[in-house]
């Protein structure tokens, strides 16, 4: 089994993307990415954008992703919607979207955070 640890954060002590590779296919796990400005649906479009771009540095895309998970702070059903509004950047068929879990939270490691999308892609070497 090959792993690599991308964009690690040593001062903090966590690593953006590990990426495990066996028998054909190479498995990421993608830490949590958050939007920082705006109202919820703003930062839902940066972290999943953050997401997106995340991916591609591991050699990935959208359409390898099969779990998220959304944190959301001081979640209520009303901003379902806009948690979710980010997704969009990503370019998923609707038809076959990964599986997701959305979490409310009481809150994120900076105040100002309202969401983090974390991610498991599976990609095929071969």
């Amino acid at each position: 089994m090959k792993r690599e640890h991308v964009d690690v954060n040593e001062q903090l002590g966590f690593t953006q993307i590990v990426s495990v590779e066996k028998g054909g296919l190479k498995t990421l796990y993608i830490s949590g990415q958050t939007g920082s400005s705006g109202d919820l649906k703003t930062q839902s479009l940066e972290a999943f954008s953050s997401l997106k771009a995340r991916l591609e540095a591991a050699g990935a895309e959208p359409a390898d992703l099969v779990k998220f998970t959304i944190y959301v702070v001081d979640y209520s059903p009303d901003k379902a919607r806009d948690a979710f509004a980010g997704m969009a950047t990503l370019g998923i068929d609707p038809k076959a979207p990964p599986a997701a879990t959305l979490i409310g939270v009481q809150g994120l490691f900076m105040p100002e955070l309202q969401i983090e999308v974390e991610a498991v892609a599976v990609v095929d070497t071969e």
